[in-house]
């Protein structure tokens, strides 16, 4: 895909893989917007590589629907939307205080996957309104999150 003048939209861009995300389509010529809950250093990294800052929850969906709009606003619909939320959670489910809070399971559901689905699916209504571009394509869509494995999923 051509990142020339090509809008972009990358979250968990205020650090980490988000960030240089951000940075590498910057410097391909995207205009970019980076999205993320840490309101300073979303901004920071916007001011850093002259990208589109939002502080915002993706986990709130009226919030990430506001969001996706203004980047439409500033940028165009996004042809690229590379989403980096995820989190981790280290609480054994059965531990010395008993069983795992069942809210924490619901936030980090909420976060990991309910919160990808949103951010995908609005990116994916925009792009297809959307031309193809010269090589077919409406746009790309690219989800990715870390956490290392840890041993004690089960622990008394």
């Amino acid at each position: 895909m051509d990142l020339w003048e090509c809008p972009a939209v990358v979250t968990g861009a205020a650090s980490g893989l988000g960030a240089e995300t951000a940075r590498y389509l910057v410097e391909a010529g995207a205009k970019v917007t980076v999205i993320d809950i840490d309101a300073e250093g979303v901004r920071k990294v916007a001011e850093e590589i002259g990208a589109h800052a939002i502080h915002c929850d993706v986990a709130n969906a009226e919030a990430a629907e506001k969001a996706i709009a203004e980047a439409r606003a500033i940028n165009g619909a996004a042809r690229v939307l590379v989403h980096c939320v995820g989190r981790g959670h280290f609480e054994p489910i059965f531990g010395d205080k008993g069983p795992m809070s069942l809210e924490s399971f619901r936030q980090l559901v909420e976060v990991n996957l309910i919160s990808t689905f949103n951010m995908m699916r609005l990116a994916a209504a925009d792009m297809a309104t959307l031309s193809p571009m010269p090589s077919g394509e409406r746009g790309v869509i690219v989800s990715t999150a870390s956490v290392s494995a840890y041993d004690g999923q089960i622990g008394a």
